[in-house]
C-alpha cells in the first residue's frame, strides 16, 4: 500500500477542519478514517464517493461538487490509483482532477493535481510531455511564489530530464530544486527529494566527485537528523549509489545496508522493490556477485510481483539477470538476457540503453566474437554521449580500443 491517498485524504480533512470522526459519519468509524489516512487500508469506490461527499458539505466551507465530477472525488481516485501504481488511470484521472479544481477556482489543488499527472508521466517514461509540463509549473505564478511548489516542479524537472538522458539540464534544474527548497521553510520530504535529483543526476553525468562532495555535505547530515525512516533510508541509498559508483564498494554496501534496515517492505512495497532493483544494479556494476547480490534481485523481483512490474522494471530485471551471468561466466546465458533488454531499449533512458549495450558487447567479446562486440560498444560510447556523460562515454572508448588490440576484455 501506499501513502498518497492517505496523505490526500488528510489534507482535505484537514483544510476543512473537520475530525475524523465528522468526516467518517455517517456509516463509517474514527478508526477506519486513520486507516485510510495511514495507508493500511484501501479505499473501495463506495466509500471513495462517501469521502468525497462528506468533504463536499464541511460546515462552514464555501461548498464544491462531492460528486463524480468534481475535483474532491477525482482527486482522491487519482491518488488511490498512484498508490495502485496504474500509472495510465492515475494520469488520465489527474487531468480531469486538474482540470475540475481549475473550473472550482481551487488554484492550489489545480497544482497540486498537475504535479501528480507529471509524476505519473515520469512513471510511464512520458518524458517530452513530462518535462514540458514541469517546466511549466516552475514558471507558474504560484511556484514563483511558493519555495516548496517551485521545488517540487524543478526536482520533477530534473527527474524527467535524466530519464530522457538530457543529464547537464538535470544538473541545473536538480541544483535550482535544491536552492528553492533552501528559499524558505519547505517540509523535508520535499528538502529531500530535491537533493536526490541532484546527486543522481551528478552521478549519472558523471560528476561523482561532485556528487560525493554533495553526499558528504548535505545529504548525510539529513539522513542522520530525519525522523522519518522512509526518507532517512532514501538518503542512504542515494548516498550508496554515489559511494558504488565512485569505486568505494565497501562504502556502497554500508549505506545501502543502512537503507535496507530502514526501507520496510511492510512501509511501502514498492519502494523496496526499486531499492533493491537498485541496489541490486549497483553491486553487479562493481562486481559484487555474491549470495547478496543475488538476494536483492530474488527481493525485487518478490515485491514487484506483488505491486506489478512496469515494462520498465521487467526490462531492469532481465538486465540484472543478464549482468549476474556474465559475472559468473555464463556469457551465452548473459548474451541472450541482454539481448532481450537491447531489443526493447526503446523503454529505456539513453544512458541506461548505453549500459546494455556496454554489457552486451563485453558478453559477445567474451565468447571469442569481434565485430558485434565493436558495433555494440561504439553504439554504447554515442549514447553516452548523447546523454551528457563524457566520462562514460571516454570509458567505452578505452573498453573498445583493448578489445580491438586484445579479444576477450576483463570483467
Amino acid at each position: 500500500m501506499g501513502k498518497t491517498f492517505g496523505k490526500r485524504l488528510r489534507t482535505n480533512r484537514q483544510e476543512r477542519l473537520l475530525s475524523r470522526r465528522d468526516l467518517g459519519e455517517p456509516g463509517l468509524a474514527e478508526r477506519e478514517v486513520s486507516l485510510l489516512e495511514s495507508g493500511r487500508r484501501e479505499p473501495g469506490q463506495q466509500m471513495l464517493s462517501h469521502l468525497a461527499a462528506r468533504l463536499a458539505s464541511a460546515p462552514g466551507c464555501p461548498p464544491r461538487p462531492g460528486g463524480p465530477n468534481g475535483a474532491l472525488y477525482l482527486g482522491l481516485c487519482a491518488s488511490q490509483a498512484w498508490d495502485e501504481r496504474s500509472y495510465f488511470e492515475c494520469l488520465e484521472t489527474a487531468v480531469a482532477a486538474a482540470a475540475a479544481a481549475r473550473a472550482e477556482g481551487d488554484g492550489e489543488d489545480w497544482f497540486e493535481l498537475s504535479l501528480l499527472a507529471g509524476n505519473a508521466r515520469l512513471k510511464l517514461g512520458h518524458y517530452r510531455f513530462c518535462i514540458r509540463q514541469a517546466s511549466a509549473l516552475a514558471r507558474h505564478p504560484q511556484a514563483r511564489g511558493r519555495a516548496e511548489l517551485r521545488a517540487r516542479a524543478l526536482e520533477l524537472l530534473a527527474r524527467a530530464c535524466q530519464g530522457a538522458g538530457r543529464l547537464p539540464a538535470a544538473v541545473r534544474h536538480g541544483r535550482e530544486a535544491v536552492d528553492s527548497a533552501q528559499e524558505g521553510p519547505v517540509p523535508a520530504e520535499v528538502s529531500l527529494a530535491a537533493c536526490l535529483s541532484l546527486a543522481a543526476a551528478l552521478t549519472e553525468s558523471g560528476r561523482v566527485s561532485q556528487a560525493w562532495e554533495y553526499c558528504r555535505v548535505m545529504l548525510l547530515p539529513l539522513a542522520e537528523a530525519v525522523p522519518d525512516t522512509l526518507l532517512a533510508g532514501k538518503a542512504f541509498w542515494a548516498v550508496g549509489n554515489v559511494a558504488f559508483r565512485r569505486g568505494d564498494a565497501a562504502a556502497g554496501v554500508r549505506y545501502h545496508q543502512r537503507a535496507a534496515a530502514l526501507l520496510s517492505p511492510r512501509l511501502d512495497v514498492g519502494l523496496w522493490a526499486s531499492f533493491n532493483k537498485a541496489s541490486a544494479s549497483m553491486r553487479l556494476a562493481s562486481g559484487l556477485h555474491d549470495e547478496q547480490t543475488f538476494t536483492c534481485i530474488r527481493r525485487a523481483e518478490a515485491a514487484l510481483a506483488v505491486v506489478g512490474a512496469s515494462p520498465g522494471d521487467a526490462l531492469d530485471i532481465i538486465h540484472a539477470h543478464g549482468r549476474w551471468q556474465h559475472l559468473n561466466g555464463n556469457y551465452a546465458r548473459a548474451v541472450d538476457l541482454l539481448s532481450e533488454v537491447w531489443d526493447a531499449r526503446g523503454l529505456l533512458s539513453p544512458q541506461t540503453a548505453a549500459e546494455v549495450a556496454l554489457q552486451l558487447g563485453l558478453s559477445l567479446g567474451r565468447l571469442g566474437q569481434a565485430e558485434a562486440p565493436r558495433r555494440h560498444l561504439e553504439e554504447s560510447e554515442s549514447l553516452f554521449r548523447l546523454a551528457g556523460a563524457p566520462d562514460r562515454s571516454g570509458h567505452v572508448r578505452t573498453l573498445a580500443d583493448a578489445l580491438a588490440e586484445h579479444p576477450g576484455p576483463a570483467r
